[in-house]
């Protein structure tokens, strides 16, 4: 069996999740004998490939892999849409199905139109799914549509023994919050409210130092409740997370969030966005909601979550290791062939 991860996206400039996602696919699949390979677009020597794994929806080279006896699988992120309110909801499918009887009114194009020549198509969890199921019946056909979570992999693990964690100068007792430094993870809102529930919060992720939004989140840094020690390493990372006491993240919208599963491997509680998107971890136990959009209520709840915020004893939701998570995969793949 051959497999390509086809996408566009290009980690050199916008590193993230998705980049993640792939790698960690890459990594676990050819460990189960699967011959799978990033797509190149100038390699001729990959045309006898069986499935294309599609990480974006790109109409025009599906079209060509089913004409050439390909079969194709796509994982589809539905973040922004299934977080929407129910009116924002109406609007967009309205927009939708103008732009199938108008396509010119689209600068970006009706990507869904790429859908019914996806042979499978695999959501992170049900909310999306739901979702993108209702936005487009026409083109999605249900029986198609498998579920598979994002994971961990505990390699990246107990990898900072030699490290130690008061170098980094942090109070004894801190949450932290990993995503990227960017308006949809709304880390300046969580710093604000961080210094105003008086509760220290560690921020790790990527960011864009030419970015106005990471040049306004750097002013927020004060070191006393708002921390920023930058892209770390992954053995920091594992220090850091290793010695937090809990995780928060006010994200507008997430396909999983390899993030989440990542901080629930170090077992510990969690304090996310009260929306669609962090409802749909498996059988949780310790994962708390913010109402970020009432600020009086969100301060309150940051504190109150910080306050009690402890290492468990056990994950706060269902998780999956990468391992466990590229089976799931691979036994979809071989129903395909």
């Amino acid at each position: 069996m051959k497999v390509l991860l086809f996408d566009t996206t290009n980690a050199f400039l916008t590193p993230g999740g998705k980049t993640t996602h792939a790698l960690k696919l890459q990594q676990e699949i050819q460990k189960l004998g699967v011959d799978v390979q990033f797509a190149r677009w100038w390699d001729k020597s990959q045309e006898d490939a069986d499935i294309i794994h599609f990480l974006t929806p790109d109409i025009y080279v599906a079209r060509m892999a089913k004409e050439r006896g390909m079969k194709t699988f796509f994982s589809m992120i539905f973040d922004y849409e299934s977080n929407k309110t129910e009116i924002d909801k109406k609007k967009a499918i309205l927009k939708n199905r103008i732009v199938d009887i108008f396509p010119g009114l689209s600068k970006s194009g009706a990507y869904w139109k790429a859908l019914p020549y996806m042979d499978r198509i695999q959501f992170m969890h049900r909310y999306d799914m739901e979702n993108a199921i209702r936005y487009f019946s026409k083109y999605i056909d249900v029986e198609k549509v498998v579920e598979i979570p994002h994971a961990y992999d505990p390699t990246d693990m107990n990898i900072s023994s030699h490290l130690n964690i008061k170098e980094m100068h942090l109070p004894e007792k801190y949450l932290v919050s990993v995503a990227n430094i960017s308006p949809r993870k709304q880390t300046i809102k969580l710093a604000q409210l961080a210094k105003q529930a008086k509760v220290p919060i560690v921020f790790l992720g990527s960011r864009t130092i030419t970015d106005p939004y990471y040049q306004e989140f750097e002013k927020c840094v004060d070191n006393q409740y708002v921390f920023y020690p930058g892209y770390v390493s992954k053995e920091w990372k594992d220090c850091l997370l290793s010695h937090a006491s809990g995780y928060v993240l006010l994200s507008l919208g997430e396909s999983g969030c390899i993030a989440v599963y990542e901080a629930a491997a170090y077992k510990m509680p969690l304090l996310l966005s009260n929306l669609p998107w962090a409802w749909g971890y498996d059988s949780p136990t310790d994962i708390n909601f913010c109402d970020q959009q009432n600020e009086a209520l969100a301060i309150s709840q940051l504190k109150g979550f910080y306050d009690v915020s402890q290492p468990l004893k056990h994950p706060p939701f269902k998780i999956h290791t990468w391992s466990e998570v590229g089976k799931m995969y691979v036994e979809q793949y071989k129903l395909l062939l």
